[in-house]
């Protein structure tokens, strides 16, 4: 006889840290940055950072 699981629900931990430069690699670094600089480039234009609105309404 099989068992159907119509239903999960699933926990994760996530784990906050501070993370120095020398721990990234170059690669991550330039990703970083290229965030940071295209972020602070629409705040300056007056576009809305998505981002955060996408993230206000998966947490409600």
């Amino acid at each position: 006889m099989s068992i159907v699981i119509k239903e999960m629900h699933v926990r994760t931990v996530v784990e906050r840290r501070i993370v120095t430069e020398a721990e990234l690699t170059e690669e991550m670094l330039r990703k970083i940055e290229n965030r940071v600089v295209e972020r602070l480039s629409a705040r300056e234009s007056g576009q809305p950072d998505t981002r955060r609105q996408n993230r206000r309404k998966n947490e409600r």
